[in-house]
């Protein structure tokens, strides 16, 4: 049931804290998560002023001035605004994030449009009102008729033949916009054989990239391409790095209580991983899902290979490497990134862990982390409000209540959602 919506202007308190004279709106009365991955603050206070945050912390330790407008979160919980950070065809702000942000997704990063379509994201409002931000990678660099062509259509693709056109193609991107390089070393499944750019090309988009302040991050779903992807330097790993997709050679990887032991090979390049602070974007939704739908598969082969990649990113995690959330829509369901979120618990990562991961991780991978995915003072205004404590349950974050995009009140519990 959701909360009656409470917003009021307080008039009868004394004028407050310097902090909060100029704010604009003011939440309180809930508990903050603030996406860094402190302990959460109880009875705490954001104060916004335009489309910044300008104060936090808890509501004793500030007045509130006149005339502000304020939310109460009713004991609710306060987090930043949730990035999906691994999503694709969602350049359209009217179909698509618009959707995305009444369900407390404020940003999505799509990982792979045609050029044709990354001015569209320029668009942040919709006849209705405001979508999601949108940030993009363009069209992925991949080899001569490489990964996504072949399965996704050959508009997906950046091909790049040498060094020079690795270069040129990133210098390209960045001139329209791209947020971040995405790059593809996908040698295709079950007997394919798809070109995959050699390691000099990928060490010539890295390069190239970090000169322009952008990060790399590497389609790989097969731990055999991980030692260029690493060699190379890239900044973040999509999906999870697999030893096999069969579940007879993955079945032996078992140990005595069915547990998965992760090959020594791939276990010293996920610690390198680690060492070189290259974030994992597991997408377990879509890769589980998938799983599920082959059709050659009983349901003991499938429960090997899932229990295969919750036992990577569980390995991943214990040894201290950074995970982000992200669910690669549309191949899974709009909005919330429930499953995603319950799937990562599952794989050993703490409630507050997890929400770092759709907050703070994603942001970064997303090369958003200045402005975006933790509520810090200066940072911008997007941020939610969820019924219940999902430290606690985070089925709380399927009950949001008040979601603010850029200082703006978006939607309360009486508004209309539609």
């Amino acid at each position: 049931m959701l909360i009656p919506l409470l917003i009021l202007l307080v008039t009868c308190r004394e004028a407050g804290s310097e902090e909060l004279e100029s704010a604009s709106l003011i939440i309180t009365n809930g508990i903050i998560v603030d996406g860094t991955g402190a302990d959460s603050i109880p009875d705490g206070l954001v104060a916004i002023q335009g489309n910044r945050i300008v104060a936090i912390g808890q509501s004793t330790d500030f007045e509130i001035p006149d005339e502000v407008l304020v939310i109460d979160a009713r004991g609710g919980t306060i987090l930043p605004g949730i990035i999906n950070s691994h999503v694709h065809r969602v350049s359209s702000a009217e179909m698509r994030r618009r959707l995305f942000l009444l369900d407390g997704v404020t940003s999505v990063c799509d990982l792979g449009i045609p050029l044709s379509n990354m001015q569209e994201y320029e668009q942040e409002t919709t006849q209705a009102g405001p979508a999601a931000r949108g940030f993009k990678a363009g069209p992925i660099i991949t080899a001569p008729r490489g990964y996504p062509g072949p399965y996704f259509g050959f508009v997906v693709n950046y091909e790049i033949q040498g060094v020079d056109e690795a270069e040129a193609a990133v210098r390209d991107l960045h001139a329209r916009g791209a947020d971040y390089i995405k790059v593809a070393l996908e040698p295709g499944f079950v007997d394919e054989n798809l070109p995959v750019m050699a390691i000099q090309e990928l060490r010539s988009v890295v390069a190239t990239a970090h000169t322009h302040d952008l990060l790399v991050r590497a389609h790989v779903q097969h731990s055999n391409m991980l030692a260029a992807a690493l060699t190379a330097g890239v900044d973040v790993i999509e999906h999870v790095p697999m030893p096999s997709y069969s579940p007879a050679e993955l079945e032996a990887m078992l140990d005595e209580a069915g547990a998965f032991r992760i090959p020594s090979e791939l276990e010293s390049q996920l610690m390198r991983m680690v060492k070189q602070g290259i974030v994992l974007v597991p997408t377990l939704d879509v890769l589980i899902a998938g799983t599920y739908r082959r059709g050659n598969l009983d349901s003991d082969e499938m429960e090997v290979i899932v229990q295969a990649m919750l036992g990577i990113v569980r390995f991943f995690h214990d040894s201290g490497g950074i995970i982000a959330v992200g669910n690669d829509y549309p191949a899974v369901d709009h909005g919330m990134l429930l499953r995603e979120m319950d799937l990562l618990q599952t794989a050993g990562l703490s409630p507050l862990g997890v929400i770092e991961a759709a907050t703070k991780h994603a942001a970064y991978v997303c090369g958003q982390s200045d402005e975006l995915g933790t509520l810090e003072k200066g940072k911008l205004a997007d941020l939610i409000v969820v019924n219940g404590n999902p430290l606690d349950d985070l089925n709380a974050m399927d009950s949001v209540l008040y979601i603010v995009k850029d200082g703006e009140l978006v939607l309360s519990p009486q508004q209309d959602s539609n």
